[in-house]
């Protein structure tokens, strides 16, 4: 990726702004992109807009004519609200398609879209507005690039946690910070198994999508390939901080939970890359992360 232009969308979140550490360690000259005015530096050229709108998204290409686009931008959330689905569908679809438009026209070297393990499978129900917009962008990409060649790769990404993490709603971070206060958190019935991995080898794999050759117009997961129930999660974070067991059964599961379970070997086998972080490093990390934030007072 040296001296090659990348541009980043959703730069300044969690896995945004892992993946611009290991993009400035690999050399690439970056720019990504913010809805509100952000100082440049010389490491990383921060350009305004909004996504949403194609006017937007062809000035963003014009000024940083990439080579390799990483769209991340995304509304994250698994909540269910009818009032999310609007939101959804513009931050999480109409940008994306904006983002393979302005690619296909401007004929960069390699589109990377993130997806998610909550996109539906064949005619299962999507789960949650999330999920259906998930499963719309992969669509869209298969459409793009069958249709105008897009140089499109989707990343299936799985249960992202690590260091750094913002929405301390999620399970991991709401767990550490839960038990750190000495208090039990708050659990569903806990018992969905979930693939989990970690922020650094999302990055990697995001990195790996990127270089690999002869792989567009395909769709790769990024997990770990094994299975660890909510439950599991939030009991090990107890444990290891010293808090007390989650309280199970507090809240009510949500409807039309999926497992997923990633193929880590057919992902391995295309492209070359594996995660290498294990669940017990990772969770350490994490928590020694969030220890010294609050700790500091920044939690």
């Amino acid at each position: 990726m040296r001296g090659q232009k990348v541009l980043v969308t959703g730069a300044s979140g969690f896995l945004g702004t892992r993946l611009l550490a290991d993009l400035r360690e690999a050399g690439a000259a970056i720019f990504a992109v913010s809805r509100t005015a952000r100082a440049s530096s010389s490491e990383v050229t921060w350009l305004q807009g909004d996504l949403a709108r194609l006017d937007d998204v062809s000035r963003v290409f014009a000024a940083a004519r990439p080579e390799v686009v990483f769209h991340l931008a995304s509304l994250v959330t698994g909540r269910r609200g009818i009032e999310l689905v609007g939101p959804a569908f513009r931050d999480n679809l109409a940008t994306s398609v904006n983002i393979l438009i302005e690619g296909s026209r401007t004929g960069c070297r390699r589109l990377v879209l993130a997806g998610s393990m909550e996109e539906p499978e064949a005619d299962e129900p999507a789960g949650s507005p999330y999920a259906v917009a998930k499963g719309a962008q992969a669509l869209y990409a298969r459409f793009f690039h069958a249709l105008y060649a897009a140089p499109v790769v989707t990343a299936r990404i799985f249960m992202v946690y690590g260091e750094g993490q913002g929405d301390v709603a999620k399970v991991v971070p709401y767990s550490i910070l839960e038990a750190l206060a000495g208090r039990p958190p708050k659990l569903s019935s806990g018992t969905r198994p979930v693939d989990w991995i970690h922020v650094a080898d999302v990055a990697a794999g995001l990195l790996a999508l990127a270089r690999t050759p002869r792989i567009e117009g395909r769709r790769f997961d990024l997990g770990s390939g094994q299975l660890v129930t909510v439950r599991e999660i939030a009991e090990r974070i107890c444990l290891m901080v010293g808090g007390p067991p989650p309280e199970i059964g507090a809240l009510a599961d949500r409807p039309l939970e999926r497992v997923r379970r990633a193929d880590v070997e057919a992902t391995a086998a295309q492209t070359g890359f594996r995660p290498r972080i294990p669940l017990a490093e990772g969770l350490a990390r994490t928590i020694a992360w969030y220890r010294a934030e609050r700790a500091a007072g920044r939690l």
